[in-house]
C-alpha cells in the first residue's frame, strides 16, 4: 500500500471519529463531570492537520480565502498580548475560535476525491440519523440520561422548556436545542444536495425539518425560512415577480404571528422567550457604549464570546450571542473585518465554481442561513453545527479529483 493511499485512509479515519465524536461530546463532559473529554475534537483536528502536511500545496495559502483565514488565526493567536483573561481561559477562547478555523484551512488546502466526500457525509448522515432518534424519543416522552451526579459546572440541562407554557424544547443529547437546531440546519442542506447520490428519502428531510422546528430555537427558525427560500429560488429558478409575491405572502405571515403574540400569552413567550431578548438588547446597549474600548484590537481571545459562557479565571461574561458582535468584542474591529473578508471570500469562491458538485450546493444553501442566524445566535453555540458546516465548506473547496 503506497504511503499516499495510507494517509488518505488515515484523514478519512481522523475526519470519521470527528464527526462521531462532536454530537456526543457535550453528553459525554455531562455524564462524566470531565470538561477534558472535549479536547478529543482538537486532538482529532491536530492530527488530521499532521497526516495532510506533507501533502499540502503551498501555493493554494496564496489564493483570498485561505490567505484570509490564516491571518485570523495569526490575529486570535497574537491576542495573547492584549488579552485581558488568564492564559489558561485565553487558551480556552482559542479552542472555540481559532481550532475551527484551523479545520477549515486544513481542508481548504487538501484535495479528496468524489468517493472520499461520500464516505465522510455518509458518516455525517448515520450520525445525524443516531441523534434525530434520541430527539423523537425525547419527543415522545422517554427521559434521557442526560445528567449524572458526576456532572460538573457546565454540564447539559435535564429540561428545556419555553418560559411559562412549559413546553419542551427538544435538544437530543447535544449542547441545548440552539446546537440541536443548527446542526439540523447543515443537515438539511445537506441531504437536499446530496439524497440523490446518497440514495436518501426525501422524507427524510421533514422529519429533520419537524425536529428542528421543535427545538423553538429563533435563530433556527429565521435560518430555517432563509434556507427554504434560497432552495425554492436556486431549485425553481424564480422571476422577481414571485420572489417579490414570496416576500409579501412571508411578511404577512409575520404580521400574522406578531398580532398572534399581542393576544396570546403562550405564542408571545414562544416566541420572545421572556427574559432572553431583553438580555441580549441590554448586550447590544453595551457593546456600542463600549465600542471605544473595544477598538482595533479587542478584549482578545478568551475574554468575550461564548468562551466566557463559562469562565476559567472568574472573569466577567460578555457573551452577547451575536456572532458578529462576539467577535468584535473579543477580536477588535481588525478581527470583525477579518472575518468579514473571509465570508465574502468563500461566498465569492462558491458562486465562481460552476462544477457540479452537490458538496458546492450544499455551502450555497446553508451559507445565507448561517449569516442570518448569527445575527440571533452565536454561530459557535455547541460547536457541532459549526464543525459541520466548515467541514463541508472544506470539502467543497477540492479541486483534484483522483481515484482512491
Amino acid at each position: 500500500m503506497s504511503e499516499l493511499s495510507v494517509r488518505n485512509r488515515f484523514r478519512i479515519c481522523c475526519l470519521t471519529l470527528l464527526v462521531i465524536f462532536l454530537p456526543m461530546s457535550s453528553w459525554l463532559v455531562s455524564l462524566t463531570g470531565q470538561p477534558t473529554i472535549s479536547l478529543v475534537r482538537d486532538v482529532l483536528v491536530f492530527l488530521l492537520f499532521l497526516v495532510v502536511l506533507p501533502g499540502i500545496n503551498l501555493q493554494r495559502l496564496k489564493t483570498p480565502l485561505n490567505f484570509l483565514i490564516l491571518l485570523y488565526i495569526l490575529w486570535i493567536v497574537f491576542s495573547y498580548f492584549w488579552t485581558g483573561a488568564s492564559v489558561l481561559q485565553w487558551l480556552h477562547g482559542v479552542r472555540f475560535s481559532a481550532v475551527p478555523m484551523l479545520f477549515l484551512l486544513v481542508l481548504s488546502l487538501t484535495d479528496f476525491s468524489r468517493a472520499e466526500k461520500k464516505v465522510v457525509l455518509k458518516s455525517v448522515i448515520w450520525m445525524s440519523l443516531f441523534i434525530v432518534v434520541l430527539a423523537v424519543l425525547e419527543l415522545i416522552g422517554v427521559k434521557l440520561p442526560l445528567t449524572t451526579v458526576f456532572s460538573g459546572e457546565g454540564a447539559l440541562s435535564a429540561d428545556h422548556f419555553v418560559g411559562a407554557a412549559n413546553i419542551r424544547r427538544l435538544q437530543s443529547v447535544l449542547a441545548g436545542p440552539n446546537a440541536l437546531g443548527l446542526y439540523l440546519l447543515v443537515l438539511i442542506a445537506l441531504i437536499l444536495s446530496w439524497k440523490k447520490e446518497l440514495k436518501i428519502s426525501k422524507w427524510l428531510i421533514w422529519i429533520y425539518l419537524l425536529i428542528a422546528i421543535l427545538t423553538f430555537s429563533r435563530s433556527v427558525w429565521i435560518g430555517l425560512i432563509v434556507l427554504s427560500f434560497v432552495t425554492f429560488i436556486t431549485r425553481y429558478k424564480f422571476s422577481t415577480v414571485k420572489i417579490v409575491e414570496f416576500l409579501i405572502i412571508l411578511s404577512i405571515a409575520c404580521a400574522g404571528i406578531y398580532m398572534l403574540a399581542r393576544n396570546s400569552v403562550t405564542v408571545k413567550q414562544i416566541i420572545v422567550h421572556g427574559v432572553s431578548t431583553s438580555e441580549r438588547v441590554a448586550e447590544y446597549e453595551r457593546i456600542w457604549q463600549n465600542r471605544d474600548d473595544i477598538g482595533l484590537l479587542g478584549r482578545g481571545a478568551g475574554s468575550a464570546g461564548p468562551s466566557t459562557q463559562v469562565r476559567l479565571d472568574n472573569g466577567p461574561n460578555y457573551w452577547s450571542e451575536n456572532t458578529y458582535l462576539d467577535i468584535f468584542e473579543e477580536f477588535g474591529a481588525i478581527g470583525f473585518l477579518l472575518f468579514a473578508c473571509i465570508i465574502i471570500a468563500l461566498w465569492r469562491r462558491i458562486i465562481s465554481v460552476s462544477r457540479d458538485d452537490p458538496t458546492l450546493q450544499a455551502v450555497r444553501l446553508i451559507l445565507p442561513a448561517f449569516l442570518v442566524a448569527g445575527l440571533f445566535i452565536n454561530l459557535y453555540t455547541g460547536q457541532v453545527a459549526a464543525f459541520t458546516f466548515l467541514l463541508v465548506a472544506g470539502l467543497a473547496q477540492s479541486k483534484q479529483e483522483y481515484q482512491c
